[in-house]
């Protein structure tokens, strides 16, 4: 176990085994670790609460399972401002897309950010950031009402795992 101030939180590591479509089984060529995946999102020095990982049970329409996945997620706290927080993430999210392999996004495969203020008309901060590539979609929310003396921010982040395809020989 890992403490971060009042927080605690449980390391998670596992391997991939799935069933995928012809009852074949597979692993995934990495395990996912969900502290080792949010320290790389994490704003600086933010206090990481509850953070969890699951199945993500990816199905189709006829709730049939139709590849692997993992659902992480946890929720930040800075007494900084929104400002500041989004400042972080567009520069984390701008730089040069040969470092996306850094945040684990497939490097060199492309994706795509959208930044959206949500904030007009309500009574406090809302902004959405949503970043998506081949095998992962991140979903960070960052809000903040006027009487609240921290910034929230909810990361939530879709890994669809790759399996390997079977080779004929």
């Amino acid at each position: 176990m890992i403490c971060f101030r009042r927080f605690t939180l449980l390391l998670v590591s596992f391997a991939v085994m799935a069933t995928i479509p012809g009852d074949e089984q597979a692993w995934a060529d990495e395990p996912v670790r969900l502290i080792g995946t949010i320290v790389k999102w994490r704003y600086p020095d933010a206090e990481i609460g509850k953070s969890e990982m699951a199945d993500a049970a990816t199905v189709d329409s006829s709730g049939k399972r139709t590849v692997p996945s993992s659902i992480l997620k946890t929720t930040m706290t800075t007494p900084d401002p929104v400002d500041n927080v989004l400042a972080f993430y567009r520069n984390l999210l701008t730089c040069d897309p040969a470092d996306d392999d850094k945040l684990g996004l497939a490097a060199g495969t492309g994706r795509s950010v959208v930044f959206s203020d949500e904030s007009e008309n309500r009574p406090f901060q809302f902004h959405t950031i949503l970043v998506h590539s081949r095998n992962r979609s991140t979903t960070i929310v960052i809000t903040r009402g006027p009487n609240e003396a921290q910034t929230v921010i909810t990361w939530k982040q879709y890994l669809r795992h790759e399996v390997p395809r079977a080779t004929e020989e």
